[in-house]
């Protein structure tokens, strides 16, 4: 298990607040992936992390989804529906 550190988030405007919690749930992620998401996307855009980092990690999430599918099983829709859906929204 890797070791995690806390990080404090102190925001001004509820608003943000609310369009943060609203922003990952589409997304299907808790908040703290969220923003650490974004923290580390603007790490990678102002040259503070290596871009090689976050592969390692996809990569890491995509060995993991496709153990979750091999547990559940196929989801009752096809990937070329899929992808139509995901570039409608």
């Amino acid at each position: 298990m890797t070791k995690k550190t806390r990080l404090g988030l102190y925001l001004e405007d509820e608003e943000v607040k609310k369009q943060i919690k609203v922003a990952a749930a589409k997304r299907g992620m808790t908040v703290t992936d969220y923003c650490a998401q974004a923290i580390e996307d603007r790490l990678i855009s102002d040259g503070e992390k290596s871009i090689k980092d976050r592969s390692k990690n996809k990569i890491a999430f995509l060995f993991r989804m496709d153990k979750l599918r091999e547990e559940i099983g196929p989801i009752g829709i096809s990937t070329s529906e899929l992808v139509e859906e995901g570039r409608r929204r």
